[in-house]
């Protein structure tokens, strides 16, 4: 392929492919280049230019150490992260684990705050001490905080209950 090329790097051979089908009315091959998928996409006589934008911001998020920014293109958004040696050379594979590290982690925070608001109706506390008693009776109970707050939420009348005279038993 002649020119500047755009190497899109994919999470696997099928998504490439995928793509690679979808860019059809584009010059593209279809490559495998460090050990990932990649489909490249000849820029033509745009190629330098953009080339250029994308060195210079690049320079600039290094010079600033920011780490990441937005691109906005009519309706739509992407991100552009500044390249680093503390991430891996395959880093999207981290951050699509860390994603997913930190949705488990909102979902288990929105599950107990509302187990917190339950116990803390329930037994005129404050949310504090709701979470106290929360994180005791799941220590009590040999049983992991999220699934105790689990069973609260999708219970609350019985869990109410449990808690209660769990805390009028240790006081």
């Amino acid at each position: 392929m002649d020119g500047t090329v755009l190497r899109i790097e994919n999470s696997s051979r099928g998504h490439a492919e995928s793509l690679h089908r979808l860019l059809r009315d584009y010059e593209t091959n279809l490559v495998r280049h460090n050990g990932t998928w990649q489909v490249e996409v000849g820029l033509g006589e745009s190629g330098g230019l953009l080339q250029q934008l994308f060195a210079t911001l690049g320079s600039w998020l290094d010079a600033e150490q920011v780490d990441s920014l937005v691109l906005h293109f009519e309706e739509r958004q992407y991100s552009l992260l500044r390249p680093s040696d503390e991430r891996s050379h395959n880093s999207h594979a981290a951050l699509l684990e860390r994603v997913a590290q930190l949705e488990t982690a909102l979902a288990t925070r929105v599950t107990v705050e509302q187990a917190k608001g339950i116990l803390a109706r329930a037994l005129g506390i404050s949310p504090e001490d709701a979470f106290t008693v929360l994180r005791k009776a799941a220590r009590d109970k040999g049983t992991r905080l999220r699934d105790l707050a689990d069973r609260i939420v999708a219970s609350p009348g019985e869990a109410e209950a449990v808690l209660a005279s769990a805390i009028h038993e240790s006081s």
